[in-house]
């Protein structure tokens, strides 16, 4: 009765916020004052926000909204205002055209023309160009490696040229068959934003907030303006005058407001969607999810009401190093740190059995599932999936350690210390894995800190559990994290953390980048690749990941699901406008 009557005035002062929301002026960020007009609860959807480093009790990045920076602006909004060339639905297979038409590749891949789709406004009335486009990716590449994609766009982009207002056409430094696929795509948590030109010309990109509502700004394209945004909630509101709509090409989507709350704890997030004040929520882990399924029959998952409760991410998850530091830049101590992980306890323990283990940093897709086959005696001749303490510990001894100390591996009076960097999404696993590298003589430990983004991002965090946002048709774009050209030193900031060095793999690699996936060659080089890093392991893979993504009923049906996988439910996904336009209301 107790959890109930939390819930219930979890409920009330959930219905007391939106009904101020309603009904209240306020100041706006720019310190105008704002009307907020009244939207019905049905044509309302809530929801959390998605970052605990930028959103934890307050949302306070409320007064950012450059989408470039790293780790700095959290995705409660922009990465569904903003809409690319391309989306791609993984489940699928297939490309969506978007502000693009299409597109066309010279012979050898080191040239490709844009098409824009004609009618397309920004939210200030100016068309969407292909001016937009290149001014995007110079200004990426001057200001290379601060943002997002800059690095890429720096190494990949020899010159970006408007054609006419509809074509560009983009020289590569190389051939690169990906380009449009790995860059101007949305799938996933993968897309680099376009922003226009108008608004960013003149600007420093990289102290740039793009936030004046006195002037309009933000300045999107998508189907919502903002309405507010403050650290205690981002209301975003429908705009009729959305360009999709006025030409025909989508209708307006039927949700009439959207919500951000603060990031909350996960057993707040529980309450408010028993109680019908939330209608999604970040992944929920195994126990949580069942709690809110039964005692909710509204809410619902992608697999329903069973295990796993949700759906294979393009994120799997490893256990990953700052390999330019000691003890993990010596790859014996990476290899014994592998043999003493046993993957299929923490998938039974930690998740409750409800998931699966992976020996690979790549997503069991179906289109990838070829490449899984091709290194399985590589696997198997690196015994990536070997849970053995004896060999563990015949590494450790072969590197001067010795297990003293009240039996943890010490040498010259250090023990060897493992202090994991995690996200509140790693906490049931995280236990059970330091757990398992303690019983293997590992002084092993976790923190759950709210800097833990920043920390992997310096090197500061020695070592991390962290997901691969990469591969969903073939391996290329995961093999591309592990490049060098990616690694900063220890205390400079990294786009991306795994910081190893290899110059054979990233030749490999650089290969890989000019071989189609339909190129029997890339099954060569790939191979090639994963015989360098599975030797070496620069991180340990441990766990496919689940979005455990709940969908309440109550309000809005249509979600995505396995049997109507039209795109994945993550709403901090740049895929998230899919399943805006595909709601639809429960009640009229």
């Amino acid at each position: 009765m107790k959890f109930h009557s939390i819930g219930a005035l979890m409920a009330k002062l959930t219905i007391l916020l939106v009904a101020w929301l309603f009904v209240a002026c306020g100041d706006s960020p720019s310190g105008s004052v704002t009307a907020i007009r009244q939207v019905p609860r049905n044509r309302t959807l809530i929801m959390d926000c998605s970052s605990i480093l930028l959103c934890a009790g307050q949302i306070k990045d409320y007064n950012s909204f450059n989408p470039f920076w790293v780790g700095g602006t959290s995705r409660t909004g922009f990465n569904f205002v903003y809409e690319p060339l391309y989306f791609y639905n993984a489940f699928k297979g297939e490309m969506i055209p978007w502000i693009a038409t299409g597109h066309q590749f010279n012979e050898d891949y080191t040239e490709v023309v844009i098409n824009i789709r004609p009618g397309v406004r920004w939210s200030d009335g100016q068309p969407w160009t292909a001016h937009d486009l290149v001014f995007t990716i110079d200004m990426l590449r001057e200001n290379s490696p601060t943002l997002s994609y800059s690095t890429d766009m720096q190494n990949w982009v020899r010159e970006a040229v408007v054609v006419d207002s509809l074509t560009a056409r983009i020289e590569l430094t190389a051939s690169n068959p990906r380009f449009v696929f790995s860059y101007l795509t949305s799938n996933f948590g993968i897309g680099m934003t376009i922003v226009p030109r108008h608004v960013w010309e003149g600007q420093d990109a990289v102290t740039f907030t793009n936030l004046d509502v006195g002037r309009g700004w933000p300045v999107f394209s998508g189907p919502y303006e903002l309405s507010l945004s403050t650290p205690q909630q981002r209301i975003w509101d429908l705009r009729q005058d959305w360009w999709a709509a006025e030409t025909g090409f989508r209708e307006l989507p039927k949700v009439e407001r959207i919500i951000y709350l603060p990031y909350m704890e996960e057993a707040k997030r529980v309450q408010n969607l028993i109680t019908n004040g939330m209608d999604t929520s970040l992944d929920l882990r195994p126990p949580n999810i069942l709690t809110v399924l039964d005692s909710n029959p509204q809410v619902t998952t992608w697999a329903g009401r069973e295990p796993p409760y949700g759906y294979v991410d393009f994120w799997p998850i490893s256990l990953g190093f700052n390999n330019l530091e000691e003890p993990f830049s010596n790859v014996e101590i990476r290899r014994a740190i592998n043999y003493a992980i046993n993957r299929e306890q923490l998938v039974e323990i930690g998740w409750q059995q409800a998931g699966q283990s992976t020996l690979l940093p790549f997503p069991d897709y179906p289109e990838l599932r070829p490449y899984f086959s091709e290194v399985e005696d590589l696997l198997v001749k690196h015994e990536v999936g070997v849970f053995d303490l004896d060999k563990s510990a015949a590494l450790m001894t072969g590197q001067g350690w010795e297990r003293t100390d009240r039996g943890y591996w010490t040498r010259e009076g250090r023990r060897l210390r493992i202090v994991i960097d995690i996200f509140p999404i790693f906490q049931d696993v995280t236990p059970v894995l330091v757990a398992q590298l303690e019983q293997a003589g590992f002084d092993a430990d976790f923190r759950m800190t709210s800097d833990a983004y920043t920390r992997m991002s310096l090197g500061t965090a020695r070592a991390f559990i962290n997901g691969h946002g990469g591969s969903v048709r073939d391996p290329y774009f995961t093999l591309r994290l592990y490049h060098s050209r990616f690694v900063q030193p220890t205390d400079s900031q990294a786009e991306f953390f795994w910081r190893w060095k290899n110059e054979k793999f990233d030749r490999i690699v650089d290969g890989m980048a000019a071989v189609s996936a339909d190129d029997p060659e890339l099954m060569v080089l790939y191979r090639e690749a994963m015989e360098i890093w599975l030797a070496e392991l620069p991180s340990i893979p441990i766990l496919q990941w689940y979005h455990r993504i709940p969908h309440n009923e109550t309000y809005w049906t249509n979600w995505p699901s396995e049997k109507n996988p039209y795109i994945n439910s993550a709403y901090w996904h740049f895929v998230w406008l899919l399943v805006l336009l595909e709601l639809e209301p429960k009640q009229a």
